[in-house]
């Protein structure tokens, strides 16, 4: 049977590749590109506000390209609430928020989910490289075929309801045999763009972008072991795991390890000092029995880490069985069962190895 499916278009080749899929499959595909920086946060001349606009223009070009409807619909007020507003939030308490999970949450999967099913979608679709098995009305997330591109990550906050009615045409496949594929079909690839890690701040410094709205205040910055090495200008300047941008002369290479927005004070260790052996995290969702053979990611490049984990009311704590590096509260520590995702929740402090939390 034939399926409307709504599918959220940037204008980049993922996506495109992902509708174009849809359609060959026999599917009634619709193009939908959002609307995401009209609100005040962003100034009539910010260049994500301009690339937006280009971006829903290539979109629209490549449905047509494709016979395909298209549509652009606003979400600038729910990006900027659920979206912008907590990455400068997160930035005030000295935390480092992840915006692409609160992008997919409220915004892909939640406000344009509503739209979609609003306009008469039977499914929602996107280019994420990840895959959503359906079973006897339950849905299971797995990561993307591609290694490389596996974006499950991103996606452990979306709640069943929504799952159950997203298709992911990427997740089978590989960036590489999908660029073969639009070759030997003879498909006008979209213009590329500089890939975005934060797609608001449109190339600029995340702390250029957050100095518009933080006013610097100068704090203190100790070593590790209590000891005062200097001032800096403003915690909101640095994340955990940060190298560049301390400017205090040291013997080795000193790495911000913890950020004490009570004390406005930053400190600051050698690599050895980066090292967690545990966590805990909050805002939990669970999606997959908890058990043995679990294993953990606390940053979407890094690799899967072996750990036990428990839950206990509304707090994750997660062991490792071996140290790892860049534990930041803010971001979201991910669970998988080999490449079933099993949960996940925002870190909220990570812990050393001689405090016991399991």
């Amino acid at each position: 049977m034939m399926e409307t499916v709504l599918v959220a278009m940037s204008g980049g080749f993922d996506s495109f590749m992902a509708a174009y899929l849809l359609k060959k499959a026999g599917h009634r595909a619709i193009g939908v590109t959002f609307t995401l920086f009209e609100g005040t946060l962003f100034d009539s001349g910010d260049s994500a506000r301009s690339g937006s606009r280009s971006a829903a223009a290539e979109a629209r070009d490549l449905c047509r390209d494709l016979g395909l409807p298209h549509h652009v619909i606003d979400l600038s007020d729910v990006f900027a609430g659920r979206v912008v507003e907590p990455f400068i939030e997160g930035y005030r308490r000295g935390t480092t928020p992840n915006p692409c999970v609160l992008c997919n949450r409220f915004v892909k999967f939640g406000a344009f989910y509503d739209r979609a099913v609003e306009m008469g979608a039977d499914m929602v679709a996107t280019g994420h490289y990840a895959r959503a098995e359906r079973h006897d009305g339950e849905v299971i997330l797995r990561k993307g075929r591609d290694v490389n591109k596996d974006q499950s990550y991103f996606l452990y906050a979306i709640d069943e309801k929504t799952l159950l009615r997203t298709v992911f045409p990427l997740g089978g496949h590989t960036r590489e045999g999908l660029l073969v594929l639009a070759r030997t079909e003879g498909l006008r690839l979209p213009r590329s763009r500089p890939s975005q890690d934060v797609c608001f701040l449109a190339g600029r410094r995340y702390t250029d972008f957050l100095s518009r709205f933080i006013k610097r205040r100068q704090g203190r910055v100790y070593l590790a072991d209590g000891t005062l090495l200097g001032r800096h200008e403003g915690i909101h300047l640095f994340t955990i795991g940060q190298r560049r941008g301390i400017n205090i002369p040291f013997g080795e290479a000193l790495y911000v390890v913890d950020i004490r927005a009570d004390e406005n004070t930053v400190i600051v260790g050698t690599k050895a000092d980066l090292a967690a052996h545990a966590l805990t995290a909050r805002d939990v969702s669970i999606r997959y029995p908890l058990g043995e053979g679990l294993s953990a990611r606390v940053r979407y490049r890094q690799p899967d880490r072996p750990c036990t984990c428990a839950v206990r009311g509304d707090t994750l704590s997660v062991r490792f069985t071996e140290p790892v590096d860049g534990v930041a509260p803010g971001q979201s520590v991910v669970l998988y069962r080999d490449d079933i995702v099993a949960g996940g929740g925002v870190i909220e402090k990570r812990v050393a190895l001689e405090k016991t939390i399991l």
